[in-house]
């Protein structure tokens, strides 16, 4: 802990660039350690890496697998944990740590985080619908071999028969995604976007935005932009990150094991319509059971003079 930071009295703005810059140090140094971890552990050089990751092999599992976990610290865990060293003397105060939330707001996060199932798939058909104008022709086809490489490289680290395999999917897609990305997103950017336009909602809205388009999954923008938006309050108003933590976690775990056991030939539902289902009757139930669920969150939420982060923070 840093008794005085070095940048703890610095704007919003000067904080931002400054995270950012952390962001791109952290994608950097990502890159250089997993070339090298590559070819310490595989003994592959480094025009080979790409061409293993890309061939459906253990040897092309295995270096993805390692280049996956060393992105996302690089990348998501570390650049949060740095940044709150600069500038606040409370690293885990600043982060959101210290807050500790209700039984009650667990139960009705995990709530929300099944019930918006009809909902999420509605909106990513709506999302996948979309269709750009003939002038545009390029940068769809692109957009749509961006979305199948995705598809692609997902089903290749999913596809796996092995308890042990499954483990290591939640750790990889589920543990780590959940910490690196919300405090990103959250515990971060969301405050710092909030203190920038002096508006709260602002800085869920913007966050949730730049988390949708992070993923580089176009037809997933407005489903993955609305999950951003319940994670984004359910931080705003409990002020603790482990309750957006628990939430990504719970989405990205629930599809993990459906894929295992759908892939596994334990059950006929695929992970891509596990939920869906009943039409504009249930894409409505589902919406008004978020809002009932995020309504509850915000009647019971933490007052600013509760807040173990300081008054630094209370404009978050």
């Amino acid at each position: 802990m840093f008794r005085n930071p070095i940048f703890a009295h610095t704007g919003s703005g000067f904080q931002l660039i400054l995270f950012m810059a952390l962001v791109l140090f952290g994608a950097l140094l990502s890159i250089l350690a997993g070339i090298l971890l590559s070819m310490f552990f595989f003994g592959l050089g480094i025009a080979d890496i790409g061409a293993a990751m890309q061939s459906n092999t253990e040897l092309g599992l295995q270096s993805g697998r390692l280049m996956q976990v060393i992105s996302q610290l690089g990348m998501f865990v570390l650049p949060p944990f740095l940044f709150a060293l600069m500038v606040s003397p409370s690293l885990t105060s600043y982060l959101g740590f210290k807050n500790k939330s209700s039984l009650t707001h667990y139960i009705a996060m995990l709530l929300l985080m099944f019930a918006c199932l009809p909902l999420i798939h509605g909106l990513a058909e709506m999302n996948q619908s979309i269709s750009l104008p003939g002038s545009l022709a390029g940068l769809e086809q692109w957009m749509q071999e961006k979305e199948q490489q995705a598809k692609e490289m997902t089903e290749f680290f999913l596809g796996v028969t092995t308890i042990g395999g499954l483990l290591f999917n939640l750790f990889m897609i589920a543990v780590m995604p959940a910490i690196g990305e919300e405090l990103v997103f959250r515990s971060v950017l969301q405050p710092l976007l909030a203190r920038l336009f002096r508006n709260a909602h602002v800085g869920v809205i913007l966050s949730a935005l730049v988390f949708s388009l992070m993923h580089f999954q176009f037809y997933g923008l407005i489903p993955r932009f609305v999950l951003g938006l319940f994670l984004g309050y359910a931080y705003l108003w409990t002020r603790s990150i482990w309750i957006p933590i628990f939430m990504h976690f719970i989405n990205n775990a629930a599809a993990i094991i459906v894929y295992y056991l759908w892939h596994n030939g334990h059950i006929a539902v695929d992970m891509d319509n596990f939920g869906s289902g009943g039409g504009w009757f249930a894409f409505v139930l589902s919406a008004i059971l978020c809002l009932a669920m995020l309504y509850y969150i915000y009647l019971n939420r933490l007052k600013p003079e509760d807040v173990a982060s300081g008054p630094a923070r209370v404009l978050d």
